[in-house]
């Protein structure tokens, strides 16, 4: 068959291979660049979901620990607030006993 082309067909012809030779290797390039990218962003997206692991993890303890602390705060705000009940009770009883009773009919 390649004998009975013409020299112009022959020419085209193995352009059109060589071309879509090209295009087929410069594929396999390109394909192998974009499997390498995509690695590269698999590998980072799984640092990333490592770091938010460790972020929750460092907000529940700061969570627990800020509970703590507001349960602490909250027992020593009882404790203030049964102490004033008990300092309004002394000074009732001391009203009650140094202030003399208003007189009626004033």
């Amino acid at each position: 068959m390649l004998r009975t082309m013409s020299t112009d067909t022959k020419w085209i012809f193995g352009t059109g291979i060589a071309v879509i030779t090209a295009i087929v290797g410069t594929g396999g390039v390109l394909a192998g660049l974009l499997l390498t990218q995509i690695g590269a962003l698999n590998a980072r997206i799984d640092d990333l979901r490592a770091d938010m692991r460790d972020l929750r993890t460092e907000m529940r303890a700061d969570m627990r620990d800020i509970r703590a602390t507001l349960e602490r705060f909250d027992a020593r705000l009882d404790a203030v607030e049964i102490a004033l009940a008990k300092l309004d009770q002394r000074l009732l009883t001391i009203e009650r006993v140094v202030l003399p009773a208003a007189e009626s009919g004033e």
